[in-house]
């Protein structure tokens, strides 16, 4: 009976052009053996949460309008983008967004839930990560690597539209929210992006394209800058990261948009 079932109900969608992820990752499910026991759940999360590693925080001060005076090389940047991951204060998951020092828009965001995100059962299930990992939006001081305007979640299965990617090695962007989560903007809700409302998403990522290889200041994710052999900051219009599995060299453009994520209630 239930062979019939979801054999129908597939055929059906099949045959629909606007069946959804979402819906076949429930067609898998019903297909495969997707849920833990109570007694496999707490011994898969004991084990799996002890073995995998929180990601590190880097920066533990608070940005100020008035680092734009006192740290003279942040002005080399168009873009400031201010992300406060607290949960409480009156900053408390909002962005604020800098044009050459001016504040031109404020808004909710919704950054990483902070918590453990225990692995799907297999492969093939959907609904949670391929692989067990703290949903932490780490602080820190990050220039965009890469942008990727209809981008979806490998991890997730979930569309990440306007993603501007900061973090590669942890596959964190800033991107627009999925329309089932919007109404949770101002709090702790996502896997670890920052995610914003669609207007703002768009707006943030077309003003970033457009400052694409532009000759900006190196900066340590620690909010320090980078210094040249006579104690110079360094600047440059092209920027590396090395793939930890494979060791490789892999360059990108640079953007004229500095993003800081800080913890600051």
């Amino acid at each position: 009976m239930n062979l019939i079932k979801y054999g129908t109900l597939a055929t059906v969608m099949i045959l629909s052009q606007n069946a959804s992820a979402s819906f076949w990752g429930k067609v898998k499910n019903a297909f495969n053996d997707c849920k833990y026991s109570e007694q496999e759940y707490q011994e898969t999360l004991q084990f799996e949460s002890l073995m995998t590693p929180k990601l590190p925080e880097h920066f533990s001060g608070r940005f100020s309008e008035r680092d734009f005076m006192n740290k003279p090389w942040m002005r080399g940047f168009r873009y400031v983008i201010v992300i406060n991951k607290s949960e409480y204060g009156s900053l408390a998951q909002t962005m604020r967004v800098y044009d050459n020092g001016y504040l031109i828009h404020q808004t909710k965001v919704s950054t990483g839930r902070e918590g453990f995100e225990l692995r799907r059962k297999s492969k093939e299930c959907t609904g949670a990560p391929a692989k067990s990992y703290w949903s932490q939006t780490p602080t820190g001081f990050y220039t965009p690597k890469y942008l990727s305007k209809d981008h979806t979640s490998s991890s997730w299965d979930s569309d990440m539209p306007f993603a501007i990617f900061f973090d590669i090695d942890n596959g964190l962007a800033l991107h627009q929210v999925h329309s089932k989560y919007k109404d949770y903007l101002g709090n702790r809700a996502s896997g670890g992006c920052i995610r914003q409302d669609k207007e703002t998403a768009e707006n943030l990522f077309n003003l970033v394209k457009e400052t694409e290889g532009a000759v900006v200041p190196e900066v340590n994710v620690d909010g320090t800058p980078v210094l040249d052999e006579q104690g110079n900051v360094k600047y440059s219009n092209q920027q590396f990261w090395t793939n930890s599995r494979t060791g490789e060299l892999v360059k990108f453009n640079t953007f004229s948009a500095l993003i800081i994520v800080e913890n600051a209630p």
